[in-house]
């Protein structure tokens, strides 16, 4: 009788472990689980941020590079000249940023994705 006593116990202990053992990998599974959406979710509302910032900035940009052009066409008496200074300038400023896009604009946001990722906020 006591062996049969004592292997219900030990088959007892080994489902209550493996119980304990399931639950502790559906928690551990969900938390990742949550984790991963937070992140999600901040990654994308603050590419959404960037977006709209961005687009009002554009049009803000572009009234205002407009209005410089006319400016400094209505001085040279030539508005075809403001509009060729104005953009002679962006094509300069194009030119910069391409030659040192990877300093100035890939690692800094390789590196705040990687903050967003992998620290904590």
């Amino acid at each position: 009788m006591q062996v049969i006593d004592s292997a219900n116990e030990i088959k007892e202990r080994a489902t209550d472990w493996f119980d304990n053992a399931s639950d502790y990998f559906e928690a551990r599974w969900n938390l990742g689980v949550l984790d991963m959406s937070e992140k999600a979710a901040g990654a994308a509302s603050s590419l959404a941020s960037v977006l709209i910032i961005g687009t009002v900035g554009t049009v803000a940009l572009l009234f205002l590079s407009l209005g410089v052009a006319w400016l400094i066409g209505e001085r040279l008496n030539s508005p075809a000249f403001g509009y060729l200074i104005v953009g002679g300038f962006y094509a300069l400023v194009c030119i910069i940023l391409f030659l040192v896009k990877d300093t100035l604009i890939k690692v800094p946001v390789v590196n705040a994705f990687i903050k967003r990722f992998y620290y904590e906020n």
